[in-house]
């Protein structure tokens, strides 16, 4: 009876050693099994908490909307250079005259010669078309310095250009405004003061008489103003070849009178000749406003 005693005992010891190692193996895979959820986790936490990038496609927006912004500011750019006014100033006159002929009307057949010639200076002799240059160059100027765009229809006293030719720079460059830098001239030598000239409606000007006349009255005040000079008032004139073929609003201003020995001394200087352009300067401002 002792010997299969011992047999169960021995059996059962084996069973017992052998139930022990197979839980030792399966230990470890349980760790691992366990690494690998907590892994997991920390991984999943890391994409959930990482910054968030913008797509490529949220990147392209953003760039086309500064881009957007940049043409809209650009638009506006050349918007205020396409708004900018346009002033023609037509210096009067020009060294030898001009004996050709022209029509003084579109609608017209009569013949009038371009130019016979302008005033001079009772004492100082000077050409009308010289101080005509000067008051027009430092007009030129003062209307660049607020921002206007000013054409000249000559730059220099030896060109003569017909007054058809004259009234075709304003035309053919949409001017708003063509002004005539003229002096006077009178045989009562105490004749003195400024005139400002503005179209009748006759031939092109029919349609800009009434806007010429108003920046005209606008001008011829600053004017008066600045020079304190003697107005002589608004005169319209049906008669002038460069009136008659504008199709843009034309004034002509008479500066003073060159057979005034007064007025002619002050017409050929400087500080005078600068009131001058000041006042049409301001004046042409105001109207264009």
């Amino acid at each position: 009876m002792k010997k299969p005693i011992a047999y169960l005992i021995i059996i059962a010891m084996t069973l017992t050693f052998l139930g022990c190692s197979k839980a030792k193996e399966e230990a470890p895979k349980k760790q691992e099994d366990t690494v690998q959820a907590t892994q997991n986790n920390t991984t999943e936490e890391k994409v959930e908490n990482a910054p968030k990038v913008e797509s490529s496609k949220a990147g392209s927006e953003k760039k086309d909307t500064e881009e957007t912004k940049n043409n809209n500011a650009e638009i506006a750019s050349n918007k205020n250079l396409t708004n900018k006014k346009k002033v023609v100033i037509d210096p009067g006159h020009g060294a030898g005259g001009n004996k050709g002929t022209e029509k003084i009307s579109p609608d017209s057949n009569v013949m009038k010669i371009k130019d016979p010639g302008g005033a001079q200076g009772i004492n100082t002799k000077t050409p009308e078309y010289v101080v005509a240059m000067q008051i027009a160059s430092k007009l030129k100027t003062k209307l660049e310095n607020n921002g206007i765009e000013v054409i000249m229809t000559k730059t220099d006293n030896n060109q003569d250009p017909g007054n058809i030719d004259r009234a075709e720079v304003g035309n053919n460059n949409n001017a708003d405004l063509v002004i005539r830098i003229h002096c006077d001239s009178a045989e009562d030598s105490s004749a003195s003061g400024a005139t400002m000239l503005v179209p009748a409606a006759v031939g092109y000007a029919k349609n800009i008489k009434d806007m010429s006349k108003k920046d005209g009255g606008i001008i011829l005040s600053e004017l008066i103003k600045s020079a304190g000079m003697k107005n002589r008032g608004i005169s319209e004139r049906s008669d002038l070849t460069g009136f008659n073929w504008s199709k843009v609003p034309v004034v002509l201003v008479e500066t003073g009178f060159m057979s005034n020995p007064n007025e002619d001394r002050w017409l050929s200087s400087n500080e005078y000749q600068d009131k001058i352009a000041s006042g049409l300067s301001s004046g042409i401002i105001k109207a264009l406003n």
